[in-house]
């Protein structure tokens, strides 16, 4: 008997969704380094330019014990938790012969991609590269932190010269040009600065920003492998903090990181990398993931604004955003509405109506532009008490 397809009534059209962006990480922690070249040979681990690992024994077997790779990775994966806490990765990437790290910085930029989606990724500096206080060394520095400055990355930066702390040294210049994606780590025991800079950016760059209450702040927390700063003073302490610069004091016994904000505090410049990049993602993978097209109208703008409120609310729910009173006099949208959102959740977005549009904008096929308030949680790192007595 003949038989006539189905598919003459009924056909079936199966749409794969399109793939978007992997969520956006900040803790893939980068070493740059000027080991013997010959690790970047044909069958070297850095033949590709770069290597990526996710444990120190494997950094060991490629470059070997007491090397300066192998003693940034210790520091690194000694802590806890510490960058794979956070999906990270340890990234080696040669120097070349004569190249300084301003140079090295611009040339990896494009270098590191995972998933589809290019990593950010932090700077570390080893010892060997020369960042004693000297005033060339300085001049360096300066110029890598300008480099970092306009990328949504961070540069750790370590001295032990006193003279760092004050006009014109590293830590005061770093905190006088507002270089902010720079931290700049100050220990007076020279011999300590590599377990200092990549112990610190270890156990900093940990969050999980997927999870429930995973913000922190390296304020107060111990550095696994690094002894306090025997020679730190309260003198030296005071210059650190008008410097901005974060010291390793030993403290009623206890050895820990003590944390300043004069150059911002290293976990609200951690965590706004990482909102900014995870809106970037959100935005795009809405866009992206659309089988269709998002209509400009007030409904296809509710879709994208609920895209960036999933990244507001879970800021709020790692801990980096809470609610809290808005002390600036600039708002937007209906105030009332502003100040109520910011009050009850920490933030508030908002987009231009669809209407208010310019003929332009609506050719060139852009949406409203989107407007986010938050209010960061911030964190107590001190405490006054008052003691009244009544006999």
């Amino acid at each position: 008997m003949a038989m006539i397809n189905i598919n003459n009534v009924v056909n079936i059209s199966v749409l794969s969704p399109a793939a978007g962006l992997a969520p956006y990480n900040v803790n893939n922690l980068v070493c740059f380094t000027k080991t013997d070249p010959g690790v970047t040979g044909p069958s070297g681990p850095l033949a590709a330019g770069f290597a990526v690992y996710s444990n120190y024994t494997d950094v060991e077997t490629d470059f070997g014990s007491g090397t300066d790779v192998a003693t940034a990775a210790t520091a690194v994966f000694s802590q806890s938790p510490n960058i794979i806490s956070g999906g990270g990765y340890f990234v080696v990437v040669p120097m070349l012969t004569d190249e300084v790290l301003e140079q090295a910085i611009v040339r990896a930029k494009g270098l590191i991609y995972y998933g589809g989606c290019a990593a950010t990724f932090t700077l570390g500096v080893t010892g060997p590269t020369g960042y004693t206080g000297a005033t060339g060394a300085n001049l360096e520095a300066l110029r890598a932190a300008a480099v970092a400055q306009t990328e949504r990355k961070m540069l750790f930066l370590a001295d032990s010269a006193v003279g760092s702390l004050t006009t014109p040294g590293l830590a005061y210049t770093v905190q006088n040009q507002s270089l902010d994606k720079t931290r700049v780590l100050h220990d007076t025991v020279a011999a300590d600065l590599q377990k200092f800079i990549w112990g610190y950016a270890g156990r900093g760059m940990s969050t999980n920003f997927s999870g429930s209450n995973t913000a922190t702040t390296m304020h107060l927390k111990t550095i696994k492998g690094l002894s306090s700063d025997t020679g730190l003073t309260q003198t030296i302490l005071t210059a650190a903090k008008a410097a901005g610069a974060d010291v390793y004091a030993n403290i009623a016994g206890q050895a820990c990181v003590m944390s300043h904000g004069a150059n911002e505090f290293f976990d609200d410049v951690y965590n706004l990398n990482w909102f900014v990049g995870a809106l970037e993602v959100a935005g795009f993978n809405y866009l992206r993931t659309t089988g269709t097209k998002i209509p400009q109208t007030e409904a296809g703008m509710v879709g994208l604004k609920n895209a960036y409120t999933e990244i507001c609310l879970q800021a709020a729910t790692n801990g980096f955003l809470a609610p809290g009173t808005w002390t600036s006099p600039d708002t937007f949208g209906d105030p009332v509405n502003f100040l109520s959102n910011i009050s009850s959740f920490g933030y508030f977005v908002y987009s231009s109506p669809v209407a208010s549009q310019t003929a332009a904008d609506r050719a060139l096929r852009k949406a409203p532009v989107v407007q986010i308030a938050v209010k960061f949680a911030g964190a107590i790192h001190s405490t006054d008490v008052i003691v009244n007595i009544n006999k």
